[in-house]
């Protein structure tokens, strides 16, 4: 039921009960207490990712941090900043991986500078996004140039990031709007890749199952793996780089051996040249919600 429940919030993540159990062929008591008890452990939480755009986030970057030893405290402190997305220990050459997302490309090197400056840090190796070929949370598209919101969207944004389930008439009482008014500002936002509601599982469960980060530089453009990538169900993110890879991706396993297999279909491809290989251990941030920006903000825009 988990893994049904899962594909069909990663769908709609807010479909509703009735049809979530007509999904997963359950009852409506059971899918519905099995949803709260998934919550209650800290295992499965649906929330909404704000476009990055609309953020004011145009500079990502995937940093390999090789540090003196294995370094605790360095992927801590590189979790503690603002601009860090994702933070993890990681095998391999290097000890920590992390992904940075910043309003410009002079914010990005001197969060890049901070991070080499750290006292166990002897090397960083840094890759920066041309676009993000798939992403639960990343967009599909710019926003439209002629979107406009105000501060009772921004309100419906912020109470979608902490629960992305949220009923539409609690949303309603905080933002001052009535359940259908909000119920169609929601699907607005949705439909306009103004956030994406999905859910977010806990890597620490027992069932998590093995994650992994592959680099790949290709022969060419590399548009045919890229493609066969992003249509892989274990592929969880895909990104084209410049740097030391041409392609950066992040494969999710349910074991050593499927993971095995996986990484020698996809080293194993003829427009694969080079492929390198790291194994998340222990994930230190995963960031989805970040502050938006005010109305008086959007208004000068």
């Amino acid at each position: 039921m988990d893994d049904a429940l899962v594909a069909a919030l990663r769908a709609d993540g807010r479909m509703s009960v009735a049809d979530l159990a007509k999904r997963v062929g359950a009852s409506r008591s059971a899918v519905s207490a099995r949803l709260e008890q998934l919550k209650a452990d800290g295992s499965l939480n649906v929330v909404a990712a704000v476009h990055p755009e609309f953020l004011g986030l145009t500079a990502y970057a995937h940093l390999a941090i090789r540090t003196s030893g294995r370094s605790q405290a360095t992927t801590d402190a590189i979790a503690a900043l603002p601009a860090a997305a994702f933070v993890s220990a990681v095998s391999g050459e290097y000890q920590t991986v992390a992904e940075l997302r910043l309003p410009d490309s002079p914010e990005l090197y001197r969060t890049v500078a901070d991070i080499r400056g750290l006292p166990e840090v002897e090397q960083v190796n840094t890759l920066v996004y041309v676009d993000v070929v798939k992403g639960l949370f990343m967009p599909g598209r710019p926003l439209p140039p002629w979107l406009r919101l105000d501060d009772r969207d921004l309100a419906i944004m912020l109470r979608l990031q902490a629960d992305g389930r949220e009923s539409f008439a609690r949303t309603a009482e905080h933002v001052g709007l009535s359940p259908s008014a909000t119920r169609t500002r929601v699907r607005y936002l949705v439909e306009q890749d103004v956030i994406r509601i999905a859910p977010v599982l806990s890597r620490a469960r027992p069932d998590a199952g093995l994650v992994c980060g592959i680099g790949l530089n290709v022969r060419g453009a590399g548009d045919s793996v890229t493609a066969a990538l992003a249509a892989r169900e274990d592929t969880e993110f895909l990104a084209r780089t410049i740097g030391r890879f041409d392609v950066v991706a992040t494969i999710a396993a349910q074991s050593a051996r499927d993971l095995d297999r996986t990484l020698e279909e996809i080293s194993g491809r003829p427009d694969v040249v080079t492929a390198e290989t790291w194994v998340h251990l222990r994930i230190a941030k995963e960031r989805y919600e970040w502050p938006l920006p005010t109305a008086e903000e959007l208004a000068g825009r």
